[in-house]
């Protein structure tokens, strides 16, 4: 526990009733802000995080200009009651911010963390907040509460505990061979604060993957002069797709309409949704607003969906459906493609076959999709650019395999997250909900599909703040 943080008494009869949230990067800073906002009678709120920075996290800490969000500031609000909050903040620096500005994601985090602020200081004082620094190694729950265990050998008790963890850092692509032959020519997290600092601007670079994080990749190696080229590899070369400048054209798609005949198999989901395309563009509109107007439907598809027909979407339309659903801002995908017409990038569909040291770098071998001559090239760093993941069981994490361990977390079948209840409560082993124990976050994708993204993500915030400060 940080030295600038004061020990939580335990809670009890004397006390407020006290909600640890565990994280603090988006879903529970937003978890926080929303605790604050609507609780009527006097509560202590609990932010723990362990790297300390309140209200960043992986996507939003970033110190680079360059990384933009992948959605227009006019979505970008955190609070599901106000949707131009952060459109205001925006204009209060620049007025001309228009609502499909993408706006850097450091101006985003700077905003969280003013929203965390602004809540803090406008609740009364029956309401508080307290910033715990420190990393909770494991939990364990009672009938009358929860205690957790601080990394340090503290504790903190409470009478109930929120789960506000992301994705977790990406996994090797490499084999275990190919890493340990790549040595430090290997970058397996660019997230890593100075991952990318020790590649020169003469270095070939090799990256694996070629979704959203190798579109930041490749543009934070190419802020100034570059001479050495980048060969980006994904099973399909699939790219992200781009944001329309203007943005969308609400109500052009009946989405409504469209799930329904999309029924509930993949096969035929896939065959009203192509019709759908065909129909949108022989009406001259933008194949954008048909996927957009699935998206508050997309959770109620997924659902009616057999477990074998989610495997079936995740092995063979997952990487189809990324690059359409989750576009980048306009800028950045213009400048990537620049690069490709440059030459000074190329996307390839490969997978990675083998590694070899060499004198001056690396030798790659890259088997081509669909089979044909294997190819060989030199290059002096390898990036994973495969981006975040969701698996529970390969977190890394002690307090996850602690919850693991003990049963009180269930991954789902297919490693998208962990099973929860419509009131979020983790759902354990034995099928139990936890009533102390709930979970906000991405890997709610697992049973919604359609949970990582702020607009999504910012209802569940207000909907889990009305069901606990209803119960205090």
């Amino acid at each position: 526990m940080s030295a600038n943080n004061k020990m939580i008494e335990p809670a009890g009869a004397s006390t407020p009733p006290t909600i640890v949230v565990v994280g603090g990067g988006f879903s529970g800073a937003v978890t926080a802000v929303q605790l604050m906002r609507q609780s009527r009678s006097p509560l202590r709120v609990v932010l723990v995080n362990e790297s300390g920075r309140m209200a960043r996290g992986l996507a939003y800490g970033t110190h680079s200009n360059a990384h933009v969000l992948n959605v227009p500031a006019g979505n970008m609000s955190a609070l599901a009651e106000d949707p131009e909050d952060f459109l205001r903040y925006c204009r209060w620096s620049d007025p001309l911010v228009q609502p499909q500005a993408f706006v850097s994601r450091r101006h985003y985090g700077a905003y969280l963390e003013a929203l965390l602020s602004t809540a803090e200081l406008a609740s009364d004082g029956d309401v508080t907040l307290d910033r715990v620094t420190g990393r909770i190694d494991a939990i364990r729950l009672s009938g009358q509460g929860a205690e957790l265990q601080l990394q340090d050998g503290s504790k903190l008790a409470a009478d109930a505990v929120v789960l506000a963890f992301g994705h977790f850092a990406p996994h090797d692509p490499l084999s275990a061979q190919a890493v340990a032959e790549a040595g430090a020519r290997y970058v397996g997290d660019p997230w890593r604060p100075g991952a990318l600092a020790a590649i020169g601007p003469a270095d070939d670079v090799l990256l694996v993957g070629a979704g959203l994080t190798a579109v930041d990749v490749a543009l934070a190696l190419h802020r100034g002069p570059r001479s050495g080229r980048l060969l980006a590899i994904s099973r399909r070369g699939l790219a992200p797709q781009s944001h329309r400048p203007s943005g969308a054209v609400p109500g052009a798609i009946d989405g409504a309409s469209l799930a329904a005949a999309m029924g509930d198999t993949v096969r035929g989901g896939l065959r009203a949704l192509r019709a759908e395309l065909r129909r949108a563009s022989a009406r001259g509109e933008d194949w954008r607003d048909v996927i957009g107007a699935l998206r508050a439907h997309t959770p109620a598809l997924w659902q009616r969906l057999s477990l074998a027909d989610r495997a079936r979407f995740l092995r063979h339309l997952r990487p189809h459906w990324d690059v359409a659903r989750h576009r980048c801002a306009p800028q950045a995908h213009d400048r990537f493609t620049a690069l490709q017409t440059a030459d000074r990038l190329q996307l390839l569909a490969a997978r990675l076959a083998e590694v070899r040291a060499v004198e001056g770098g690396l030798e790659v071998t890259l088997r081509p999709r669909g089979g044909g001559t294997l190819q060989r090239r030199r290059v002096q760093a390898i990036v994973n650019c495969t981006g975040p993941t969701s698996d529970l069981r390969r977190s890394g994490s002690l307090l996850i395999g602690q919850l693991l361990d003990t049963g009180l977390l269930c991954p789902d079948a297919l490693g998208l997250g962990l099973l929860v209840d419509a009131q979020y409560r983790v759902i354990d082993r034995d099928g139990r909900a936890a009533e102390r124990l709930r979970y906000i976050g991405p890997l709610l994708k697992a049973g919604a599909w359609e949970a990582t993204a702020v607009p999504e993500l910012r209802q569940h915030a207000q909907r889990l703040a009305q069901m606990l400060t209803s119960q205090c």
